[in-house]
C-alpha cells in the first residue's frame, strides 16, 4: 500500500458520448487507486455534461436516464474503494471540457497539492503517485513549486512532441495513414491497461527529465497547485482547447521560468481515436471521433475557438462568447 504526503485532485469531465469509453476510464481510476493507503489524500471529480447544445443524444438509442445511471455506476465504483467523489450534471448551461479544467484549477488549487487532469479516453500510470511524490520531494527541497508533469506518451505525429515520448516508441516512425488509430506504436490508438502495466513495470525508478517550453496534452497532465495561484489557467476567453490555452498563458506568465518535468520511463495513455468516444449522437456515426465526420456545429464552436487562440496571441478583436455561438448556432 502506498501512503501519500501530499493531496491531489483528479478532475474528469465526461460528455455523454463518451459513456461507453467511461467504463474503461473507470477501470483506469480503479488500476490507478486501488493501492492507496490514505485515501482521504484523493479526491475524485467528475463531471457529467448532458447539454444538447453542440450535439444531440439520439434517444432511439439511449435515454437520458440510461446515461445517468452508467455514469452514477461508474461513480459507485470509486466510492466503493473508499475515496470521495465530488460529481455534477450539466444539462441546460453552455459549459463544457475547457469551461470545467478551469473551473477545477481555480476551485482546488487551495485544497490540494496537486492537480490532475483526467480524460475519459485516458489511463494514468499505475504508478503515477509514487512518481509525484518523488518528484514533490525534490522540488521542495529545492524551492521549486510552479511546475507541470507529464507522463511519457507513445510516438506521436511530429518530432517537435519527441521530448514526451516513452523511450520504447522514440524509434518509431509515425504512419500518417487512415488506420493510425489502429496501430499500438502510436499515441492516438487504445492500449490495454494491461499491456500499460507490463511497460512500467520495467522502470527501474523513475527517469524525469525537463523542458523549458510548454508541449502540454491535456489527457494525465499535473499541476502544481502553486502554478495556478500564480495566475497561469486556461483563459476564460477559451471555449475550446484548453491544453493550447494553458500553454499560451503558461509562457506569457512563466517566460523562461516555464518548467515542464517529463517522467520519460512511466506511459500514460490517450485513445484520441478509441472506438467508443463518440456514440448515441443523432445524425452522426463517428464512433472513432473523426474531425471531418462531427456535426456542422461542433465546426461552428471549434472555429470560434480558434479565433480567440488567434487574438489571444497576437490579435485584437473582441473575444467570442457563449451569446456569439448561441446566435450562430440559431441561424
Amino acid at each position: 500500500m502506498i501512503k501519500l504526503n501530499k493531496k491531489y485532485v483528479i478532475g474528469t469531465h465526461v460528455m455523454f458520448f463518451e459513456i461507453e469509453m467511461y467504463r474503461g476510464f473507470i477501470d483506469g481510476l480503479v488500476n490507478l487507486l486501488e493501492n492507496i493507503d490514505n485515501k482521504e489524500n484523493v479526491i475524485i471529480d467528475l463531471c457529467f455534461n448532458i447539454s444538447e447544445h453542440i450535439e444531440k443524444i439520439d434517444r432511439s438509442k439511449i435515454s437520458e436516464d440510461q446515461l445517468t445511471e452508467k455514469f452514477n455506476s461508474g461513480v459507485n465504483v470509486i466510492r466503493d474503494l473508499g475515496f470521495k467523489v465530488n460529481t455534477r450534471i450539466i444539462k441546460d448551461e453552455f459549459y463544457f471540457h475547457t469551461d470545467y479544467r478551469r473551473d477545477l484549477n481555480y476551485h482546488y488549487c487551495k485544497k490540494v497539492d496537486y492537480i490532475m487532469w483526467g480524460e475519459t479516453d485516458s489511463f494514468f500510470p499505475k504508478e503515477a503517485f509514487q512518481a509525484i511524490e518523488t518528484l514533490a520531494q525534490y522540488t521542495d527541497e529545492q524551492n521549486i513549486h510552479r511546475y507541470l508533469l507529464s507522463f511519457a506518451d507513445r510516438k506521436m505525429w511530429d518530432s517537435s512532441w519527441d521530448d514526451l515520448v516513452h523511450p520504447d516508441y522514440i524509434d518509431h516512425i509515425f504512419v500518417d495513414d487512415d488506420q493510425q488509430h489502429l496501430n499500438q506504436m502510436q499515441a492516438k490508438s487504445p492500449l490495454p491497461i494491461e499491456k500499460m502495466n507490463e511497460i512500467n513495470a520495467e522502470a527501474e525508478g523513475f527517469d524525469f527529465t525537463y523542458i523549458k517550453y510548454p508541449k502540454i496534452s491535456g489527457a494525465c497532465l499535473v499541476l502544481s497547485a502553486d502554478l495556478i495561484k500564480f495566475g497561469v489557467n486556461v483563459p476564460s476567453c477559451m471555449v475550446y482547447n484548453d491544453d493550447h490555452g494553458l500553454s499560451i498563458m503558461a509562457q506569457k506568465l512563466l517566460g523562461e521560468n516555464y518548467l515542464q518535468f517529463v517522467c520519460k520511463n512511466l506511459l500514460h495513455v490517450h485513445a484520441r481515436r478509441h472506438p467508443e468516444k463518440r456514440l448515441y449522437v443523432l445524425d452522426e456515426e463517428n464512433p472513432n471521433s473523426f474531425e471531418d465526420k462531427k456535426t456542422n456545429k461542433f465546426s461552428i464552436f471549434k472555429r470560434m475557438s480558434e479565433a480567440n487562440l488567434h487574438n489571444l496571441t497576437s490579435g485584437n478583436n473582441k473575444f467570442y462568447e457563449y451569446d456569439n455561438l448561441k446566435k450562430e448556432l440559431n441561424k
